[in-house]
């Protein structure tokens, strides 16, 4: 059949091909302006998730609440991710919030950021103006790490062979260049190593399995006190010498000391802080409540043998949960010989140096007690126990996104 198209009639399906690639062109321009909102949203929504948490972060190091610490440090990460406060971005940090799930927060970072006139470019063809974009997030400070033996050292062995770790409610951070557990038996709410783990059939971990890790930075940013000891060194003149022999019970003072000896008395340490520019050793009996020892450089090695319990201050003060702090690159060993008891409550922070549990011991930790060394070494077939936090309240704080 001849299809006959009178002469008003030609031409009439150009215009209507026109109009249709028209309007596929406003579709495919207005999908490629959608699809670049979108990734404008998700780098602003990554710059804000880090805004909060390193204002909350900053918390940690500090207190809460602390609006001018918490806005400095978000202000920084929002400008490292690309979103300073200038011009068209503006960057809002508030601590605590004024509103949503954690208004009123102390320990609570709202960070927002608010980008006006993000661009388009075909759909302005059809009407649509440039738009704005706006991204919350909120990140807390949390107690709830639950490290409690830190072993810092790259290039360190740990050996753990043929010795018992029972820390249900503990986790162990090795960097240690090989860690290894041949014949050990632990059991801990998480083990991680950074480099190579030896282990064989009779290696038991009865809880966490071994897992491989980055490696672990040190925590003392992310505990107060050590924090604070970190960049405030107590005063460390006018050092005396404290050598015992009695058997009568002594009572020592808070101070600097360029030795500091119990052989074989009785010696209560009054609450306050230690200063130790020499060694510490003790084969007697050693108690204190609401201690603070800080080691200087030269200070060391410190020797727990006979019978020790210490405890760190409470949960007030500058030095709230530090019992003791030995300075970086302080390569001093500290050792725990127990030949009686041994009892510590608090933070051990000697992040250069080795700590030895010597002898064959059942150590157990009735207090919270978290360890940070370079590395360590039980010598003897050990068996060591260790509580955890209580209440699952950490001495050190984490920074995590909450909304």
């Amino acid at each position: 059949m001849k299809l006959n198209l009178h002469r008003a009639q030609r031409g009439q399906v150009l215009p209507f091909i026109a109009v249709c690639l028209m309007v596929l062109m406003g579709f495919g321009g207005v999908a490629v302006d959608v699809g670049s909102w979108e990734y404008h949203q998700r780098e602003q929504q990554n710059a804000t998730d880090a805004a909060a948490v390193g204002g909350a972060q900053q918390l940690g190091y500090t207190t809460c609440p602390n609006q001018d610490q918490a806005e400095n440090a978000a202000l920084i990460d929002a400008s490292a991710n690309g979103y300073a406060n200038i011009g068209n971005v503006q960057v809002t940090i508030q601590n605590p919030p004024d509103r949503g799930p954690y208004a009123g927060d102390d320990c609570a970072v709202m960070a927002q950021i608010t980008t006006k006139k993000v661009p388009s470019f075909f759909a302005r063809l059809f009407g649509v103006a440039d738009t704005q974009e706006s991204t919350l997030a909120v990140a807390v400070v949390t107690a709830n790490n639950p490290g409690c033996l830190y072993l810092l050292d790259p290039t360190a062995t740990l050996n753990l062979n043929a010795d018992v770790i029972i820390a249900p409610k503990c986790a162990v951070y090795a960097n240690s260049s090989v860690v290894e557990t041949l014949g050990s038996v632990i059991t801990v709410k998480n083990f991680g190593y950074a480099q190579t783990l030896q282990k064989n059939l009779l290696s038991l971990f009865l809880e966490a399995q071994p897992a491989k890790m980055l490696p672990v930075l040190d925590p003392c940013p992310e505990i107060t006190s050590c924090a604070y000891l970190a960049g405030n060194a107590p005063p460390s003149q006018g050092c005396t010498s404290f050598v015992n022999t009695s058997i009568l019970p002594v009572t020592v003072q808070p101070g600097c000391y360029s030795d500091f000896e119990n052989n074989l008395g009785i010696v209560t340490m009054n609450p306050g802080v230690y200063v130790f520019t020499g060694p510490v050793n003790n084969t007697g009996v050693m108690t204190g409540n609401g201690v603070t020892m800080y080691v200087t450089s030269s200070g060391g090695p410190v020797s727990f043998n006979g019978s020790v319990a210490l405890l760190a201050p409470p949960t007030s003060g500058v030095y709230a949960g530090t019992l003791l702090y030995q300075v970086p690159g302080n390569t001093n060993p500290v050792r725990f010989n127990v030949s009686v008891s041994l009892s510590l409550a608090g933070l051990v922070y000697a992040p250069s140096a080795r700590g030895e549990i010597l002898g064959q011991a059942n150590i157990t930790f009735g207090k919270y007690v978290v360890f940070v060394l370079g590395n360590a070494g039980m010598l003897g077939g050990v068996t060591l126990t260790l509580p955890g936090p209580s209440n699952g309240a950490s001495l050190i704080k984490n920074a995590v996104l909450a909304e």
